[in-house]
């Protein structure tokens, strides 16, 4: 009987150690759990990186028109009108709302 007590608490115990083990596997700080929270900020992250990179696409065009080697007079003169709200003596400047409707 008492080897028998003894196989059951060895039993016991191991059974034990693997149920705690496999807990922490899943579940830990490292486990799968935390993993699949990683690969969610991983997507998120990498998603908020390709719209920051589009942005700054997008800047560095709008500075290239701008630098001396390659200005476009055009642009700098649209811009600098809508800026400004300004026109040449000879024009007429409509300024449109874009958010609604003209008021009747």
């Amino acid at each position: 009987m008492n080897e028998r007590a003894r196989s059951l608490a060895l039993s016991v115990g191991l059974g034990a150690a693997a149920l705690y083990l496999a807990a922490h596997a899943v579940t830990g700080r490292q486990g799968l759990m935390a993993q699949w929270e990683l690969q969610g900020q991983e997507k998120a992250l990498r998603a908020e990186l390709a719209a920051l990179q589009t942005e700054r696409a997008a800047l560095d065009a709008r500075a290239a028109r701008l630098r001396p080697e390659s200005l476009d007079l055009d642009y700098l003169d649209e811009k600098a009108r809508a800026l400004l709200a300004a026109g040449g003596p000879d024009e007429i400047v409509f300024s449109l709302d874009q958010d609604g409707p003209p008021p009747s």
